[in-house]
């Protein structure tokens, strides 16, 4: 919607420009100089209705439009005495386009340049010394008028993004933890998803971490002491990653860990090994208590399409881990533990993504 409407503001004021000018070109004999201007307003005016919307308002493109029009106008210039008035509504119409410049260091320059090609009419037609060069620092104040509304404009849409940016902190944040909360941590696994569609090398794993001991502790101890355990639980997790990795809280007592540039199982397995270490310390809740862990780890492989998937086989993995005596990790394997039809489902979702 923004760049439709700077589309129409933009050839609404390069329909002015070229109408002031067109219509003065009759005055003047026609020659080479007027066939020149009308082609280059033609281009640009073509150029204009057809860019992308995304070129609309880059510095090359208005860098173009504005100087382009102002060569056409110094070329008409050229044939007139004297400076006229729709001359200097020509002036005041660059300005204006300058101003959709994307930021004030480049409108401000932009507007030098007109405000530069005006001065060096003034020099052709010896009028430096007229009142006409009054008009400079009228184009200048423009400029800087247009150039302290965009800053205004500017520190607005910081003010905007980084209150959306606090908001959207909050909601994919944990409250207790801190740490990323289940959908961040998907998030999170997507994007590594998608460095590996880019850069075949590009390996990671999940370990889906499920507490041992928690429910009697939280059952005989109580909500708070349950919490302490959670929070010291989620600082030893974190601990135990290396730079890069991701720790989140998937839900209850249960965490899930992005184990990033991994070669292999053995680095997901030293980091699970480093975590069933680290939560074998008792933590102090008024009394020391101790959790165990049960972990189940997936290998990131180019059947996973979806961050579901991933942690889906890890879950899986978990259960198998408790399943054959808690405090300790399984490695999920895929072809082994998926069913028949997941298998095909998740062919299908790899053939389609690929074609």
């Amino acid at each position: 919607m923004n760049t439709m409407r700077a589309r129409v503001y933009l050839v609404t004021l390069q329909i002015l420009f070229v109408t002031i000018l067109v219509l003065h070109l009759p005055s003047l004999p026609f020659g080479r100089i007027q066939g020149v201007v009308v082609g280059v307003l033609a281009v640009l005016t073509l150029c204009l209705l057809t860019v992308p919307g995304r070129q609309l308002e880059t510095t090359w493109f208005i860098a173009v439009l504005s100087l382009g029009d102002a060569a056409a106008l110094l070329h008409t210039m050229r044939s007139v005495p004297t400076v006229e008035p729709w001359t200097v509504c020509e002036f005041l119409l660059l300005i204006i386009v300058v101003s959709y410049a994307p930021s004030v260091p480049k409108t401000v320059m932009l507007s030098g340049l007109v405000a530069g090609s005006y001065a060096m009419a003034l020099y052709r037609l010896e009028l430096l010394a007229s009142d006409h060069v009054f008009l400079l620092p009228v184009l200048l104040s423009l400029t800087m008028a247009f150039a302290g509304k965009a800053r205004v404009v500017q520190a607005e849409l910081e003010r905007i993004v980084e209150t959306e940016e606090q908001a959207r902190y909050k909601t994919m944040t944990d409250t207790l933890t801190g740490l990323p909360n289940r959908a961040q941590f998907m998030e999170r696994v997507a994007r590594s998803i998608q460095c590996g569609r880019a850069d075949r090398n590009f390996q990671f794993a999940i370990l889906f971490i499920d507490l041992d001991g928690f429910k009697p502790i939280n059952d005989s101890l109580g909500h708070k002491a349950g919490d302490a355990v959670l929070r010291q639980t989620a600082k030893r997790l974190q601990a135990c990653l290396r730079k890069g990795d991701t720790v989140g809280r998937y839900g209850g007592d249960e965490f899930t860990l992005l184990v990033n540039h991994v070669t292999g199982d053995g680095d997901a397995i030293r980091v699970a090994e480093r975590v069933l270490a680290k939560l074998k310390e008792p933590i102090d809740v008024g009394e020391r208590v101790k959790v165990g862990a049960s972990i189940g780890i997936a290998l990131s492989t180019n059947m996973h399409e979806r961050p579901e998937d991933l942690i889906r086989d890890a879950d899986g993995a978990m259960y198998k881990a408790k399943g054959q005596g808690k405090n300790r990790y399984v490695i999920s394997d895929q072809c082994r533990d998926v069913p028949r039809e997941e298998l095909k489902e998740r062919w299908r979702r790899v053939a389609q993504s690929r074609w």
